[in-house]
């Protein structure tokens, strides 16, 4: 997928692969944004777990990632398609607040929404908070 997103952590933008990341604070996950819904990670001890999956109509994304791990792991986002593989978003690396900025080519389906999943290997993963 040639579609251009950013993602936002804190201060200090950092290019990879074309996507941008900077951080949000607590603060800005609650301002301007709509709850979409908490999901957790299975405690099922997969290698690689994946959270539940939440819906976005596309533009913007914030997910908030908690854990219970005090290592620095990476979180995948990934948009669902039952119909063929899924699509690998972007990267982040460490828990906290994060957004990604211009996502509507992931949008899709019958229900017009994109379904984006956080993937891990921190088995200490608890549950992503989604806003649209």
């Amino acid at each position: 997928m040639s579609l251009r997103s950013f993602v936002t952590k804190s201060t200090v933008a950092v290019a990879v692969g074309g996507t941008f990341l900077l951080s949000a604070t607590p603060a800005q996950a609650s301002s301007g944004w709509d709850y979409v819904g908490t999901t957790a990670f299975p405690a099922d001890g997969q290698d690689y777990s994946r959270s539940g999956q939440a819906l976005s109509t596309g533009g913007d994304l914030q997910f908030c990632i908690s854990t219970g791990s005090s290592k620095f792991y990476d979180y995948d986002l990934w948009e669902y398609d039952p119909s063929n593989d899924d699509d690998f978003v972007t990267s982040v690396s460490g828990a906290g607040c994060w957004i990604v900025r211009g996502i509507g080519g992931y949008v899709d389906g019958d229900n017009n929404r994109a379904e984006f999943y956080i993937g891990t290997y921190d088995s200490s993963a608890v549950a992503v908070k989604w806003y649209d």
